[in-house]
């Protein structure tokens, strides 16, 4: 089976292939543009078919030179590749990744005969409504961002398209649920290097005031380990044609509990969880910590339902059940970060 894939040198991807190259019948064509990463992955996968392709999603085509490589047609085309950042500053660069580059991989994908493309976008094309279905969400729906736009308009661009294809959109990507290990410029990541750093930055002051981040402490965070994810994408190459499959937790941790387990690690009991209404009477430092994080913001202020039944079916073919992320790998998984 030929597999080719964009997006695999980073953490989720490079994990992806680890799981894929398990299969001696899979041949994978990896599209790179990073030699060190690339040849780390040889390096541990010494024995698996792995062909490297040179390119650049951003564009034509992904930059291949056709001529330079003898690529057969391919069986799955898994397209991983995207900028996981929320900041408006960064709308170009976003729309550039995330939209054009989808478009450029469909169109390398149709260049390869592929039979079925899988496009991994995010659990977030829900925008601001608080329940998720699997199925498109329109365009018009309010977002919080321009990385909920620009993927949620690619994942219209990859239903139009005239060939076989699914979407798999991941929550909230977290470290390993046995070992931790973890990309730390995935989102949680960069709101607890603020927090660690915000509380640094007051240790050395010898302040010692409480220091109110303003969240619904009730509120759920969507939080997936990333062997979890991996494990759904692998069972992916059983998805069906036009339809969507979140990947997300059934039974999500709160905020006030993952502060807390935060907090605990941190050694930084001063931090509380406060309500909105008491933005207006912020410290100085209060003010300080609060925009540090304030990108995270949109996600801390609610709960969003996602339905999992397409993604329930397609693990029940090969007896896997959904998500359970106990409160201990939890803990674990924070505990890893923040304890170096």
């Amino acid at each position: 089976m030929n597999i080719f894939l964009t997006g695999a040198t980073g953490f989720v991807g490079a994990q992806l292939i680890h799981r894929l190259a398990q299969n001696p019948e899979h041949h994978l064509y990896i599209l790179y543009r990073d030699e060190i990463k690339k040849n780390k992955l040889l390096t541990q996968l010494p024995d698996a078919s792995l062909h490297f392709v040179k390119g650049d999603i951003t564009a034509e085509h992904c930059a291949v030179d056709f001529d330079a490589y003898d690529l057969p047609a391919m069986d799955y085309f898994y397209h991983l590749a995207a900028l996981v950042k929320f900041d408006e500053e960064l709308r170009h660069e976003l729309f550039e990744i995330n939209l054009e580059g989808t478009r450029h991989a469909l169109a390398l994908a149709a260049s390869l005969q592929t039979k079925h493309f899988l496009y991994i976008s995010t659990a977030y094309t829900v925008g601001q409504n608080e329940y998720a279905k699997e199925e498109l969400h329109p365009l018009s729906t309010p977002v919080n961002n321009p990385y909920e736009e620009s993927k949620r308009q690619a994942e219209h661009v990859v239903f139009n398209a005239p060939m076989k294809k699914s979407i798999l959109r991941p929550a909230i990507i977290i470290g390993d649920s046995e070992t931790g290990e973890a990309d730390s410029k995935f989102t949680l990541y960069g709101f607890m290097k603020a927090l660690k750093i915000f509380r640094k930055k007051m240790s050395r002051s010898g302040n010692n005031q409480r220091y109110r981040l303003y969240a619904d402490d009730q509120g759920t965070s969507n939080l997936v380990p990333v062997d979890y994810v991996v494990k759904v994408l692998t069972e992916a190459l059983h998805a069906e044609d036009e339809k969507i499959y979140h990947i997300t937790n059934p039974l999500p941790p709160t905020n006030r509990e993952i502060l807390d387990i935060i907090k605990k690690h941190l050694d930084f009991e001063q931090l509380i969880v406060a309500p909105e209404a008491d933005k207006a009477y912020m410290t100085e430092e209060e003010q300080l910590l609060n925009s540090y994080i304030s990108v995270f913001d949109p996600y801390f202020r609610k709960s969003i339902v996602f339905e999992d039944q397409h993604t329930e079916q397609l693990l029940a073919q090969s007896g896997q059940p959904l998500l359970h992320l106990s409160h201990a790998q939890l803990d674990m998984i924070i505990r890893t970060f923040l304890v170096k």
